[in-house]
């Protein structure tokens, strides 16, 4: 087996067809059709990867989303009923890993979650060694960064903020959550420390470059992408 998917979706036409599919492909399949009794299911056996329909009955999918979205030792993956950029957007900033049509062709489908599945293993057992975003750069083990192939100079805590923020491409993150990360443990309320950092990094990182990859979310925190 490739591996263990929770896929939570009410629409039985389309379940079925990815239900189907992703056994094919070899992965052993859990099939919920609503968001009742899916942590207690979580917590009884960790998946590989979730799956998640947006739209499930009683605001499931908000409060799943809520609730796993981002701090889950697993991948997830939002699926629209409806293509719409908004959506999609908010499903990044809610902790989705990916989002996608719930009419994806298969062929993409088994490329995104394989893909997935295999970098959050290779990120949890500390076999990743490097991490790349466009023209950015950084080497785990040297602990050294580059954009455009020209070498930059972090400290030890800014090499460690922008490491928190690569992982988490396309998710909001929370100063408070920055704080707990990359700190380890909470600063009293009201400190600047992130706001401080933030400032340094992106002096190094996006100085001097027309694409931007340090975004601020006014009122919630920073994203990177």
């Amino acid at each position: 087996m490739k591996g263990y998917i929770l896929l939570v979706l009410e629409d039985p036409t389309h379940g079925e067809h990815i239900h189907a599919g992703l056994v094919e492909a070899g992965y052993r399949v859990n099939w919920k059709q609503s968001g009742s009794g899916v942590l207690r299911i979580i917590e009884e056996e960790i998946p590989d990867l979730l799956m998640l329909g947006a739209d499930l009955p009683d605001d499931a999918s908000e409060v799943l989303l809520e609730e796993i979205g981002r701090f889950a030792p697993f991948p997830l993956i939002l699926l629209l009923k409806e293509w719409d950029t908004e959506d999609v957007v908010a499903g990044f900033a809610r902790g989705a890993n990916d989002v996608v049509s719930i009419t994806i062709p298969m062929a993409e489908l088994y490329a995104r979650v394989g893909h997935l599945i295999a970098l959050f293993k290779r990120l949890g057992d500390g076999s990743l060694t490097e991490l790349s975003f466009e023209d950015l750069r950084v080497e785990l083990r040297s602990r050294k960064a580059w954009r455009n192939g020209e070498s930059i100079r972090l400290t030890p805590k800014e090499f460690d903020l922008l490491l928190f923020l690569m992982k988490r491409a396309g998710k909001v993150c929370g100063r408070d959550l920055i704080l707990q990360q990359v700190w380890g443990y909470d600063f009293s309320t009201g400190t600047n420390v992130v706001d401080v950092y933030i400032r340094h990094l992106r002096k190094k990182i996006d100085k001097g470059h027309s694409r931007k990859l340090i975004h601020t979310i006014r009122g919630t925190g920073y994203m990177f992408g």
